[in-house]
């Protein structure tokens, strides 16, 4: 929160200057007037009282009720938890030649669990467009690996959503909006939100959203159509549901028939 300073002038009004008594007739001038005279043509100023020149601007109520930073830094400074710490993950395709030293390129950046260290995180790494083609970022719940034989993974799947190069535009946006649906625990089982993993490929960009069980129908189906909400998507446009014991059997990813779709 931007902190506001709202100063209070303490300079008097501007006064005029003194007028002196007209010396061809020592005349003083009016004591409510001051007529000064040039061609015939008169000006009259109105007299500065002294309770004019005792008055000083002050602030609108308003503004005296505005708090900033100066007056509660505490408050001002304090983090916002999140009900859960999270870590980002990245790896580097030019390592993955197989499982092992797929796990070996598999990096933790960081864990944070204040939505101030979140922005923190999300603003001093590279943009998911800006990887390199076969690049990942995972981001899941500490302690939950990302990988298919995770405890909390392995029993779960992922809905799935492309993004053909025409649409990288979307990509950044909709990355961020799947981590902040995450984090912020906005979907109707987060429980059964393990994570999210945004992927750099040549043909189509994809971000998945993975879920903690692929045989609970109604909560996969219910975090699927909230993602597709917090997506911003069409309702021509369909989003794919993949078991991970499916991607176990043919150690692939993506090449997957569909259980459900929203």
């Amino acid at each position: 929160m931007a902190a506001t300073i709202n100063p209070t002038s303490t300079s008097p009004l501007p006064t005029e200057p003194a007028h002196t008594a007209d010396p061809a007739n020592n005349h003083p001038p009016s004591s409510s007037t001051t007529s000064i005279t040039d061609n015939d043509d008169t000006t009259t100023h109105p007299d500065i009282s002294d309770k004019d020149l005792s008055t000083s601007p002050t602030p609108n109520d308003s503004d005296a009720d505005v708090m900033t930073v100066f007056e509660d830094p505490v408050n001002f400074n304090a983090k916002h938890p999140l009900q859960n710490r999270w870590t980002l993950w990245f790896d580097n395709p030019q390592k993955r030649t197989g499982l092992h030293n797929w796990e070996k390129s598999l990096k933790n950046l960081i864990t944070f669990d204040t939505v101030e260290d979140f922005w923190g995180v999300y603003n001093n790494v590279v943009n998911s467009s800006q990887l390199a083609h076969g690049a990942n970022y995972h981001l899941f719940k500490e302690g939950v690996r990302p990988m298919w034989e995770d405890p909390e993974n392995e029993n779960g799947g992922k809905w799935v959503f492309p993004l053909p190069k025409a649409r990288r535009g979307d990509l950044d946006q909709s990355w961020l909006f799947t981590m902040l649906a995450c984090v912020g625990e906005s979907f109707p089982n987060p429980e059964e939100i393990c994570g999210a993993v945004v992927s750099i490929r040549k043909q189509q960009d994809r971000i998945a959203l993975w879920t903690k069980h692929a045989l609970n129908e109604d909560a996969a189906k219910g975090s699927g159509a909230h993602w597709k909400a917090v997506l911003q998507l069409q309702e021509s446009e369909k989003l794919g549901y993949q078991a991970h014991s499916d991607a176990l059997k043919k150690n692939s990813s993506f090449s997957n028939s569909d259980m459900y779709t929203v």
